[in-house]
């Protein structure tokens, strides 16, 4: 089934985030700070691609350290799909597929990936 994608990039005072298509097509990219007013930008964001994408939220996440709560369970609250993403499976995919750099947004978008 197809879904519109998110991959997050975990940390402990924001997380960088990437949307994108099924085929591989980037939407977009943001940050999203760990608080309130970061959580309501980031929902409204995924539900805007979301319906104009008229696709369900499936979402990839690092669950690394405790930092994803509260909002792993604020996307399970919405009934999207949640994937945890293992931070060292993680860095041995960039290792066999590498990237020019290690940045939060490469990260993001290896995770869509």
């Amino acid at each position: 089934m197809d879904a519109l994608l998110v991959g997050i990039d975990v940390g402990c005072r924001k997380h960088r985030v990437a949307i994108g298509m099924p085929d591989g097509h980037l939407l977009e990219q943001f940050d999203l700070t760990h608080q309130p007013a970061g959580f309501d930008d980031f929902f409204k964001r995924v539900e805007k691609q979301a319906s104009l994408a008229k696709l369900p939220v499936s979402i990839g996440m690092e669950g690394y350290g405790g930092w994803a709560r509260p909002l792993d369970e604020m996307i399970l609250g919405k009934g999207w799909t949640l994937l945890n993403v293992n931070n060292l499976k993680l860095a041995r995919y960039k290792e066999i597929f590498p990237s020019p750099a290690k940045t939060d947004a490469i990260d993001a978008r290896k995770i869509l990936e």
